[in-house]
C-alpha cells in the first residue's frame, strides 16, 4: 500500500473539496488554492499511507486551525502519503539528496497526481495561490519544478506561492525559474519564511542551506527593517489541541538575512520536538491575520495586472 499512489478520483482522498466543487465541479469564488499540509505523521512506521487515520486526524486539526488564512479562495487539500519526521531526519544525516529523492518518490508523486486531478476536473482556468507547510513546503518545491517542466502555461495563472516553514534557496527558484518576493502585492512570486526567538543558536529549517530566501511576514520587506507587534494584524495561537485564540498586536517581526529567519520577541515558547527557539509548529499561527489579507491582497493584484 505505501509503494501504491494514493487515488485521487476517490473524494475520500482529499482533507478538502469545496463542497460546491463536489457537487457540481463548480466554485464560487474566483481563485484556488492548492495547498500542502505539513507532517502528520507521528505515530510507527517511517512512511504513512494516505488513508492512516492518526494521519488524516491531525490534517483536519490543521484545517481548522489554517484555513481561514485563504478564506478568499476556494481552498483544495489532497491526503498525501507521508514521511514521519524521524524518518526525515535519518535521511538527512546521509545529505539533503537523499532526503529529497524519497520526499519526491512517495509524497512528490501523490502531489503531482493529486494536482493533475484537480487541474483537469476543478480548478478550470481560474488562477492558483500555492500554499504549503513544513513536509508540505518541500513537496510544494518539487510540484513547482514538475510544473515548471511539465506544464509552464499553468504559472501563467500563479498568484503566489506561499512556502512556509521549509528553506527557499537560490538554487529552487532557478530550477523552478520564479522570482522571490519583493513586497506586499507582487504576483508570480514565492514567499517564505522560518520564524524562531532571538535566543535560538540552530534552527534545521535554515542552518544548513546557503542562499536561503525569506520575507517578512508583517512588513514585507526583504531587509532587516524591523516590524513592531503594534504594526501585525494578528495571531491564532494554538495551545494543545484546544481552540485557537485570536491575540491582537502580539508578535513582531524582523529579519535575520545571514540565518535566513524571521526573528520574533513574542511570549511563546518553542513547540517539541523542535530545538530551543525555533517556532515551526507557529509559522502560520503567529503571523495568521498578516497572511490572510496578505493572501487577499496579491489576488487583488493580481486581477488588476493581469
Amino acid at each position: 500500500m505505501l509503494k501504491t499512489p494514493t487515488d485521487y478520483a476517490d473524494d475520500g482522498n482529499w482533507l478538502n473539496v469545496p463542497a460546491e466543487a463536489k457537487a457540481a465541479y463548480i466554485d464560487n469564488k474566483p481563485v484556488d488554492v492548492f495547498y500542502l499540509c505539513p507532517t502528520c505523521h507521528f505515530t510507527e512506521g517511517d512512511i504513512c499511507s494516505a488513508s492512516d487515520e492518526d494521519m488524516r486526524k491531525e490534517a483536519r486539526y490543521l484545517r481548522e486551525a489554517h484555513f481561514g488564512i485563504f478564506d478568499s479562495a476556494n481552498t483544495y487539500a489532497p491526503f498525501y502519503r507521508q514521511l514521519s519526521i524521524g524518518y526525515i531526519e535519518e535521511l538527512t544525516k546521509a545529505g539533503m539528496p537523499a532526503a529529497m529523492r524519497v520526499l519526491r518518490e512517495i509524497p512528490g508523486v501523490d502531489a503531482i497526481n493529486a494536482f493533475c486531478r484537480y487541474l483537469k476536473h476543478y480548478n478550470k482556468g481560474r488562477p492558483i495561490v500555492f500554499a504549503s507547510h513544513s513536509q508540505g513546503s518541500a513537496v510544494m518545491e518539487l510540484l513547482l519544478i514538475w510544473i515548471r517542466q511539465n506544464r509552464p502555461e499553468v504559472l501563467q495563472r500563479m498568484v503566489a506561492a506561499y512556502i512556509i516553514g521549509f528553506p527557499v534557496q537560490d538554487e529552487f527558484l532557478k530550477q523552478a525559474d520564479l522570482p522571490f518576493a519583493a513586497g506586499a502585492q507582487d504576483t508570480g512570486v514565492i514567499i517564505s519564511y522560518n520564524t524562531e526567538l532571538p535566543t535560538t543558536e540552530f534552527n534545521p529549517f535554515t542552518s544548513p542551506f546557503p542562499g536561503v530566501r525569506v520575507i517578512n511576514p508583517v512588513n514585507w520587506k526583504t531587509d532587516e527593517t524591523p516590524a513592531g507587534k503594534e504594526a501585525s494584524l494578528g495571531s491564532r495561537i494554538r495551545y494543545g489541541y484546544s481552540a485557537p485564540v485570536n491575540i491582537p498586536h502580539f508578535a513582531d517581526a524582523r529579519l535575520n538575512v545571514e540565518r535566513g529567519t524571521v526573528v520574533t520577541t513574542a511570549d511563546i515558547s518553542s513547540g517539541d520536538p523542535w530545538p530551543q527557539g525555533v517556532l515551526h509548529r507557529y509559522d502560520y499561527d503567529l503571523f495568521y491575520y498578516d497572511l490572510q489579507k496578505n493572501v487577499a491582497d496579491r489576488i487583488t493584484a493580481w486581477f488588476e495586472t493581469s
